[in-house]
Parts: C-alpha cells; sequence; structure tokens
C-alpha cells in the first residue's frame, strides 16, 4: 500500500502571469507548495511553503479544485498525492516579474496564455483546463 502525501500551495496570478518554480527534482514547472506537516492546516501549509521556496507571503483568497495523483508524472512510480490549491495575492509583491534564484527554487512568472510552450506540471494544466488559472 502506498501512502498518502497532502501537498498544498498557492496559486498566484499577477498582471496574467503565473508565478512557478523549479526545484530541480522535476524538468517541469510546478505551483510553489509543499507537504503538509503534522499539526499544519492545508491553509498553513500553503503559506508557509510559499515563503519558504519564493520570499513572497499571500493572502488566501478561495479554494480551488484538488487534484489526486496515483502515479508520478515522469517516472510512473505508484503514488497516493492529493494536491490542494488556493487562488492567493501576494503582500509583498515583486517590483518586477524577473526570474530569480531563493532557496536552490529557479522563481518565475509565466504568462497564462503561453502555458503551452513551457512544460509545467500536471496541477498546472489541470487548473487551466478547468478554467481556474484566470
Amino acid at each position: 500500500m502506498v501512502a498518502k502525501i497532502i501537498v498544498s500551495g498557492p496559486v498566484i496570478i499577477e498582471e496574467g502571469k503565473l508565478l512557478v518554480i523549479n526545484d530541480g527534482k522535476d524538468s517541469f514547472y510546478k505551483i510553489p507548495g509543499g507537504k503538509v506537516k503534522e499539526g499544519e492546516s492545508l491553509e498553513e501549509t500553503c503559506l508557509r511553503e510559499l515563503e519558504e521556496e519564493t520570499v513572497f507571503r499571500c493572502r488566501i483568497v478561495r479554494k480551488l479544485s484538488t487534484l489526486e495523483l496515483h502515479e508520478k508524472p515522469e517516472t510512473g512510480e505508484k503514488v497516493d498525492i492529493e494536491l490542494h490549491h488556493y487562488r492567493s495575492i501576494l503582500v509583498n509583491p515583486p517590483k518586477n516579474y524577473e526570474p530569480f534564484i531563493h532557496g536552490g527554487h529557479k522563481v518565475m512568472w509565466i504568462n497564462v496564455n503561453d502555458l503551452s510552450h513551457y512544460s509545467v506540471s500536471p496541477n498546472i494544466s489541470y487548473l487551466f483546463e478547468r478554467g481556474e488559472l484566470t
């Protein structure tokens, strides 16, 4: 039996650009976020992970759709992952939208209309198809 992994992260769109990261573990860009720690709520995880991975802080606006994955996108390895998403607004917006490195993560902004030109995680594609990246 595969252990369930619960992940939470913010969906942040500024000026038509989606905030994404690449941590070097995968070849694709993904929404900042990570595993829920014991005793931590989904919302607390969302806020913590954003700051750890990007230095930004946000305010949660609303819950978006949850995606369940049963295999890793690149390896096909069996997993049981719940990906929780929250539409959020930055409380410390960037001065510009240039890529930068923070804590080993490449942080960048991708124009939502250009997502098909990038290798992105399954949850970004899922949210885009559901019309939740507007």
